[in-house]
């Protein structure tokens, strides 16, 4: 099976938008990845049995933070081959 924590937290340091975050970790157990196709953002990231390495943001210690690895590298395609149309779409926009 799967163990899903969820974990909320502030925004430290926010400019503008949400003031919390969710922060989610998965952890597969056992043979769980193996018995389906692992897909989507999440699930490729068990897709493999090694470590998937791509591109990493570079967060300074002082100043603003700007996010552009956007798990290049880490999926299949880029991230914007993964939206959907609205929160309880099936098919990617």
């Amino acid at each position: 099976g799967w163990t899903v924590k969820a974990r909320g937290n502030h925004v430290f340091d926010r400019i503008r938008g949400p003031a919390h975050r969710l922060d989610l970790s998965f952890i597969a157990r056992g043979d769980a990845p193996a018995r389906s196709l692992p897909h989507g953002l999440i699930g490729q990231s068990y897709s493999t049995p090694g470590m998937r390495e791509g591109a990493v943001d570079a967060y300074p210690a002082h100043g603003r933070i700007a996010t552009t690895a956007q798990a290049e590298g880490a999926i299949e395609g880029i991230a914007a081959n993964y939206e959907v149309g609205w929160a309880h779409a099936t098919h990617f926009a």
